[in-house]
């Protein structure tokens, strides 16, 4: 993924001197030509006259008080691939632009990898791949020919934000391959997670008791395709296809035992039982995958400690042969040990979702 980008020419916008720096730097290592950075709407709309063969661009949405997408704007007219980048402001992207990937600050340059290798394709979807999602696997088929005609199929990749606190949702997603973690953040920006969502669920699932937004951040944890539809459109096909809207609710009630049980391990595990119930958890929606990138720094956000805390705990679970962590990616080597260690914080949210989402949709 990292060599796609080589003898890409990329515009970047932003207006922090640092971050732009070193995001030039990784995206240099990678073999991109970087046009700019460009401080403001101005200068990068010059950069975009000089034309000289872009063929992307990574946008700051907040350029010290300015707007980004007048640009973005002339970028779509001009046909030319474009990602957002944000901090923690809560700026929202307006609904011309909602079909476009939102990255995290500080941007991973994987992701961006990632991003454009997606951004321009446009795939067509049918009912069996649409299937591949637990949600509209359990239509019938009569119900999946009602509702692909409404969706998409996008790549996210890691740290793209799918849902920004108390804002309204635009568009929902239905994982295929991707897992999206839910975050609560606190007023003084204090992060954990409160929630797993892989190809079992969707994203959204309050429209289904006319609820456009919700009081956590959804971002995507672990790359892949993830099936969309614009959140106009999932109202309309609620009506259509009363069932969707059934299963949304019911995939509601699944997250908020997983989130029950989050509490529970929280007060009532330590942190090797936490860490292997987490594990657990994203094998389950990564169909049994042995391996993956997280860091120690990102494992802490999630678990909600520091991240000497997880460092000391990853070594535990390695010394017992359970895994084997690297400084940014980890592989399970013993699940039952893990299920195991786990405990009762394991095991009940996942059989309650088997049986609440099987129940009879008449």
């Amino acid at each position: 993924m990292r060599a796609g980008l080589s003898g890409w020419r990329i515009l970047l916008v932003e207006d922090d001197y640092y971050e732009a720096s070193e995001l030039v730097a990784r995206l240099s290592a990678l073999g991109v030509d970087v046009a700019g950075p460009s401080p403001n709407v101005t200068h990068a709309l010059e950069q975009l006259d000089l034309g000289q063969g872009l063929r992307g661009a990574i946008l700051d949405i907040n350029l010290g008080g300015e707007m980004v997408f007048p640009l973005a704007d002339e970028l779509e007219r001009r046909a030319i691939p474009f990602i957002f980048a944000t901090g923690y402001e809560k700026d929202v992207v307006p609904p011309r632009h909602a079909n476009k990937i939102l990255l995290r600050k500080p941007v991973d340059e994987e992701a961006v990898a990632a991003a454009f290798a997606h951004v321009s394709k446009s795939e067509t979807v049918t009912a069996e791949e649409a299937a591949r999602n637990g949600i509209i696997g359990r239509l019938t088929r009569q119900d999946r020919d009602l509702l692909v005609p409404f969706v998409g199929r996008v790549h996210l990749p890691r740290g793209a934000i799918v849902e920004l606190q108390d804002q309204p949702i635009s568009r929902v997603y239905f994982p295929l391959g991707c897992i999206l973690s839910s975050v609560a953040i606190s007023r003084e920006g204090s992060r954990t997670e409160a929630g797993l969502i892989g190809r079992e669920g969707m994203s959204g699932f309050g429209f289904a008791d006319g609820d456009d937004r919700s009081p956590y951040e959804l971002i995507s944890q672990i790359d892949g395709p993830a099936l969309f539809m614009a959140a106009d459109d999932l109202k309309r096909v609620m009506r259509l296809v009363p069932a969707l809207a059934l299963l949304a609710r019911r995939f509601a009630r699944s997250l908020s035992i997983q989130a029950s049980f989050t509490a529970l391990a929280n007060a009532r595990f330590e942190i090797r039982a936490r860490l292997a119930r987490w594990l657990l958890m994203l094998q389950d929606r990564a169909d049994r995958m042995n391996e993956f990138r997280l860091t120690h720094e990102y494992l802490g956000i999630m678990l909600g400690v520091r991240r000497p805390s997880v460092t000391d705990a990853l070594h535990l679970l390695e010394g017992e042969k359970m895994i084997r962590s690297t400084r940014s990616r980890i592989e399970i080597l013993d699940r039952p040990k893990l299920i195991r260690l786990a405990g009762d914080s394991y095991g009940v949210p996942e059989s309650e979702h088997a049986r609440i989402m099987k129940l009879p949709l008449e």
